[in-house]
């Protein structure tokens, strides 16, 4: 059976829709991967989850999207291929990938975003806003507003203060010396 197997790269609608009757609606490359795990196909729309801040947020909030938008990796059988075309959601344009493209290129990619996104599942589940925020320790920043305003300072971690609010412990040059100084999330960005 395994040899009557075929993997392909399917088009899809990236606006959302509801992949079964009364469910939420999502991306149409998730809905599609869905309909399809439903029936018994292996099916992968590799997602990404990257960090961000939004507006005027203090913490980044998790952003998921497609890695591929518009497509989803599916290894489907002769036998379902009719069915599978049919999933809401699905293009009619379904290209073949040839064995050895599978084994040497498809499925590294797969679980390579696989484990990235397990990484970031992670942090997201312990709410590690220091690893949310998206700066590296050592990380050059300037100070956008405030009383260090146009300063460049050098990051080092995300810490809480007293009233529970997020803030950024960095060093700065100050009057020829290296100083911890504590800053708003909102008043920095990366130095260009």
């Amino acid at each position: 059976m395994d040899n009557l197997k075929s993997w392909y790269l399917c088009v899809t609608a990236t606006r959302l829709i509801s992949p079964f009757p009364g469910a939420e609606k999502i991306r149409g490359d998730f809905a599609v991967a869905a309909q399809l795990a439903e029936m018994g196909i292996t099916a992968h729309a590799p997602r990404k989850i990257e960090f961000k801040r939004q507006g005027k947020r203090r913490y980044a909030d998790a952003i998921q999207t497609a890695y591929l938008p518009g497509y989803v990796f599916a290894q489907i059988p002769v036998h379902r291929f009719l069915d599978a075309i049919h999933v809401k959601g699905m293009g009619r344009n379904l290209m073949a990938i040839a064995p050895q493209e599978v084994r040497e290129h498809v499925l590294p990619f797969i679980d390579a975003a696989r484990a990235e996104e397990a990484e970031a599942l992670r942090i997201q589940a312990r709410n590690d806003h220091a690893e949310m925020c998206g700066f590296v320790a050592g990380q050059a920043l300037e100070i956008i507003s405030g009383p260090f305003m146009e300063r460049a300072v050098s990051f080092r971690r995300m810490i809480r203060n007293a009233e529970g609010w997020a803030e950024i412990e960095a060093e700065a040059a100050l009057f020829g010396q290296s100083v911890r100084v504590r800053i708003d999330p909102l008043d920095v960005k990366r130095a260009s």
